[in-house]
């Protein structure tokens, strides 16, 4: 029935801000952008959201991407949730060196939680990662997993 993973998504507060950060901060490929006012689509029904314009941007990431979506109208409210919240959720980015990109990350004031840390036993036993945030505080994680 289902046959892979397609995309993940995000709404964020300010489209431009937040490409700024995925694409020149991340360095994730920006795939394209759109306007449901440019394109004259109302998915206001399918998304559930009554009268709603939108702008979104989507992001290549290795064989899925990252989605972000910047409500014209209506604003939604500001993101207040906590990972032990029920419905948080994260993307966590595959790295092949936590600690470089790290580095290189903090070097661009991107604020974490705290250096990587290495899963001490168990199936992920070596894996490191640490979690980090967007400019709307949404929670993302670096992984390394070998």
């Amino acid at each position: 029935m289902i046959s892979g993973f397609h995309h993940s998504c995000f709404t964020v507060s300010n489209l431009d801000r937040s490409i700024e950060f995925y694409r020149d901060v991340l360095g994730l490929p920006l795939a394209f952008t759109e306007s449901s006012q440019a394109s004259g689509d109302d998915r206001s029904e399918a998304l559930g959201v009554a009268r709603s314009q939108l702008r979104l941007a989507i992001f290549k990431v290795g064989e899925t991407h990252v989605e972000l979506i910047e409500y014209i109208t209506p604003k939604g409210r500001p993101y207040d949730r906590v990972n032990s919240d029920i419905g948080a959720a994260h993307v966590a980015f595959l790295v092949e060196d936590i600690d470089a990109v790290y580095q290189a990350l903090l070097a661009k004031q991107v604020r974490f939680t705290a250096p990587p840390a290495t899963v001490p036993a168990g199936p992920m036993k070596g894996w490191r990662w640490t979690y980090f945030f967007d400019p709307d505080g949404i929670s993302l994680e670096l992984i390394q997993t070998t």
